[in-house]
C-alpha cells in the first residue's frame, strides 16, 4: 500500500488540509467548481469570486483552505492524477491488466483518454506544469510522481530486462504523452486517431529499452 504520495504536494499548495467531513465536503465543492470552470473559461477569466458562487461556499471558506487560485488549479492537478493513478493500479490490483507490456501501455492510454473525455477539468489540468502559460510550482510536479508510480507498477509486473534509466524512461514517456494529447484535443477527430496511435508508437518506442528482453529488442523496428 503507498502512503498516499501527493500529502507532501497538497500540503505545499493548500492553507490547510480538512480534517472533517465538512471541510472535506468544502474543499471538494471548491476544486469541482474550478473544473466546471476551466472547461468554461480562460484561466486568466477565472476569479476566486467566481469559483465560490459556483462552489456554493463562503469566501471565508475559500481562504481557510487555500491562499489563491492558483492552489486550486494545483490542487486540481493532483486530484486528477491520483485519481487516474487509482484506476490504473486497480488494473494491476485486480490483474486485469494484459500479459505483455505493450498492451498494458495500451490499457493505460485509454484510460488516460476516456478520463480526458468524461472528467470534468481533467482535459485542461493532467500532468502538465503549464496552464495558459501559467507555470505551476515545481513542488507540484505531476510528471515526476506519475513517472514513479508508473515505473513501479510496470516494473514490478513486467521486469526491467533493459539498461535504460526506469524512473527516466517514464518520465520521458509521460511527458511524450502528454505533449501529444495534448495535439489529439487540438485537432478534427480523424486527425486525433491518428495523433494517438502515433502516441502509442512512440511510447512503445521509449519504454522498448527498459521493458524488452535484449533479444526481443533487435528483432523489432
Amino acid at each position: 500500500m503507498h502512503e498516499d504520495p501527493a500529502k507532501g504536494r497538497l500540503a505545499r499548495v493548500m492553507r490547510r488540509q480538512p480534517v472533517q467531513q465538512r471541510g472535506a465536503a468544502t474543499v471538494t465543492a471548491i476544486l469541482d467548481a474550478c473544473a466546471s470552470l476551466l472547461n468554461e473559461y480562460d484561466y486568466d477569466d477565472i476569479t476566486t469570486a467566481r469559483i465560490v458562487d459556483v462552489a456554493g461556499v463562503p469566501i471565508g471558506s475559500f481562504y481557510q483552505y487555500f491562499p489563491d487560485k492558483r492552489s486550486v488549479v494545483h490542487a486540481l492537478a493532483l486530484r486528477g492524477m491520483e485519481t487516474y493513478l487509482r484506476e490504473v493500479e486497480e488494473l494491476f490490483a485486480t490483474d486485469l491488466i494484459a500479459d505483455t507490456w505493450r498492451e498494458a501501455m495500451a490499457q493505460v492510454v485509454a484510460v488516460y483518454t476516456r478520463m480526458v473525455g468524461e472528467v470534468p477539468g481533467f482535459g485542461r489540468v493532467r500532468f502538465s506544469d503549464m496552464l495558459d502559460s501559467h507555470r505551476l510550482d515545481a513542488s507540484v510536479d505531476q510528471y515526476e510522481l506519475m513517472a514513479e508510480r508508473l515505473a513501479e507498477m510496470f516494473v514490478n509486473r513486467f521486469g526491467a530486462p533493459g539498461d535504460a534509466p526506469v524512473v527516466l524512461t517514464f518520465r520521458i514517456a509521460v511527458q511524450t504523452a502528454d505533449a501529444l494529447f495534448k495535439l489529439a484535443e487540438r485537432v478534427g477527430p480523424e486527425d486525433s486517431a491518428y495523433v494517438v496511435g502515433t502516441a502509442n508508437e512512440l511510447l512503445a518506442r521509449v519504454l522498448r529499452p527498459l521493458l524488452d528482453e535484449p533479444q526481443d529488442r533487435t528483432q523489432r523496428p
